[in-house]
């Protein structure tokens, strides 16, 4: 049904412009003189745009008749900035409105978007009909500021390309081998995190600065052979420029998003003093950082290329590419190789902390497991599901609650369908990560709670209960499904494990209220402090 609040905004833009003319006319039938003839046409240019690729596929779109979420507010619909938070709790609202697999949104009566809420209608999207299907525009500009023309950005048959030079690095077998990496940093991060706590005097830290130290440390060494040292030096120009990139100072985010996906990097660097030309500022010097580290790797090891195990080195092997085709694959490692896993690892010593017994019940795991073994004694082997299931739970549990990325886009090149609905050329598709892994009737009546067990015991236990595999979305799935997946998961293991057997962690303040915030991974919205009791000095005062 034809939403009458639609018509009205329509019938506003179509008339607007005639009637003006029209207005002016009859008060100055000289007006459309030759010297008004170019804005006449302008004026003729605009009005034509409007009706065209606004106003007749809003009222003629396919997509009315589907339900739509209640709460559309006139003019904007259901246009919600949700506070400047990231989309999340306010999307799983809309998802309870009954429906067949797919919602409309009405945005400023201006388009439509349509959300995809069941495991079947999204694989249409990221699947089955997969290559109908790109980033919008808008945000893969924006994106590219930051990750440059990586696989993140790219799309169609350069995406394909670029996936299947860069897929070796992120191989099972490559993974594994880099498992004592993984696990000696996590050790080193320990002692930096007790140094850490011990400077305060009630041992309270703040935890998501300090994870972005050592992913970043760890993404260094395995994305391109080198040792940033953030995790000793808080003072690493790298891990500063991505503080001022990711920084929450960045005024209302739907501003900063207009701003950097329309207007031109010239332009913004010129909006001097601003906190879009710091960001700016800081995304151009990031990248002639990043170049400087891949001419770097080029002389220092053009006869060793076949002894080094980074994923850099593992490109090069494969064929002869451009610098900036590598400056843009480690920019996209980097940014997405360690936000995301901090992110995920911030959550999950909050979640643990507000579940101490959970908490015991991995430090056991992990200790049976792991104590006295040095880095070099360790392998895969020490972290595979089977040997610790109760590691893996609680880490798949913490990425299905915190998916790092709550919400993606797509929108169709060409004309296509979801789960038997026509969608037209243009068209947004919205896919919540978040709503679908916390929807109740995926995951049942306790979709919202922390439950590790879900994935060890009942019925699906491999999927966490949920009866597919689909219904987990924080990798995506497809073609575009996350390459880094298995890096992610294995290193993210790899260093709760030694934080864990290191301090126990409590909340620092019970009072607190932990919100979700951040700008394209979710965090703490002011951070997250915990309190850290270091086992290893209660241990030793106690001998």
């Amino acid at each position: 049904m034809l939403p009458w609040k639609g018509v009205i905004v329509h019938t506003i833009l179509v008339l607007t412009q005639p009637t003006y003319l029209a207005v002016r006319y009859l008060l100055d039938s000289e007006y459309f003189s030759f010297t008004n003839t170019s804005w006449f046409a302008l004026t003729a240019m605009i009005w034509t745009y409007i009706v065209t690729q606004i106003s007749v596929p809003f009222l003629t779109s396919p997509l009315h008749h589907l339900p739509s979420p209640p709460g559309e507010r006139f003019p904007t619909g259901h246009l919600d900035f949700n506070g400047g938070k990231p989309p999340t709790d306010n999307i799983a609202k809309m998802l309870e409105t009954p429906n067949d697999g797919l919602l409309v949104l009405r945005v400023m009566y201006l388009w439509c978007e349509v959300v995809p809420t069941r495991p079947d209608t999204i694989m249409d999207v990221l699947n089955t009909n997969n290559y109908d299907w790109e980033k919008p525009p808008g945000s893969r500009k924006l994106l590219a500021r930051t990750l440059g023309e990586g696989l993140v950005v790219t799309e169609g048959n350069t995406h394909k390309a670029m996936r299947k030079a860069v897929a070796p690095a992120f191989s099972g077998h490559h993974v594994r081998d880099l498992v004592p990496l993984f696990y000696a940093k996590g050790l080193a991060f320990a002692d930096s995190l007790a140094r850490e706590a011990s400077k305060s005097t009630d041992g309270k830290v703040e935890m998501l600065a300090q994870m972005s130290r050592v992913t970043l440390d760890i993404i260094g060494a395995a994305g391109i052979g080198k040792d940033f040292n953030t995790i000793e030096n808080n003072k690493n120009p790298l891990a500063n420029l991505y503080a001022r990139i990711t920084s929450s100072d960045r005024g209302p985010p739907w501003l900063f998003v207009l701003i950097n996906s329309t207007m031109p990097t010239w332009f913004i660097e010129r909006l001097r003093g601003t906190r879009y030309a710091r960001v700016a500022e800081a995304q151009k010097q990031l990248r002639n950082d990043v170049r400087n580290l891949i001419q770097e790797k080029r002389r220092s090891t053009p006869d060793k290329l076949d002894e080094q195990k980074d994923i850099i080195s593992i490109i090069l092997r494969s064929g002869d590419f451009s610098d900036d085709y590598l400056v843009d694959q480690l920019l996209t490692f980097l940014a997405a190789g360690h936000d995301t896993t901090a992110s995920a690892l911030t959550w999950t010593t909050w979640l643990l902390a507000l579940n101490p017994q959970m908490q015991d019940r991995l430090r056991a795991e992990c200790n049976n497991r792991l104590a006295d073994k040095t880095s070099s004694a360790i392998d895969a082997s020490n972290f595979d599901a089977e040997a610790m299931p109760y590691l893996t739970a609680v880490c798949n549990e913490t990425l299905r609650l915190y998916p790092p990325a709550p919400a993606t886009a797509r929108y169709s090149v060409k004309p296509t369908k979801i789960g038997g609905q026509y969608i037209p050329k243009g068209t947004t598709a919205l896919i919540s990560l978040w709503a679908i892994n916390r929807d109740p009737t995926l995951w049942g009546d306790d979709a919202d709670k922390f439950n590790p067990n879900r994935w060890l015991d009942g019925p699906n236990a491999a999927n966490g209960g949920a009866k597919s595999p689909y219904a987990l979305l924080t990798f995506i799935h497809g073609p575009r499904s996350c390459i880094g997946q298995t890096f992610a998961r294995t290193e993210m293991k790899c260093l709760l494990a030694a934080l864990v057997m290191r301090f126990t962690f409590e909340i620092a303040d019970p009072d607190e209220k932990v919100e979700v915030g951040g700008f394209i991974t979710i965090k703490p919205r002011n951070g997250l402090r915990l309190k850290l009791h270091d086992l290893k000095v209660e241990a030793d005062a106690k001998a």
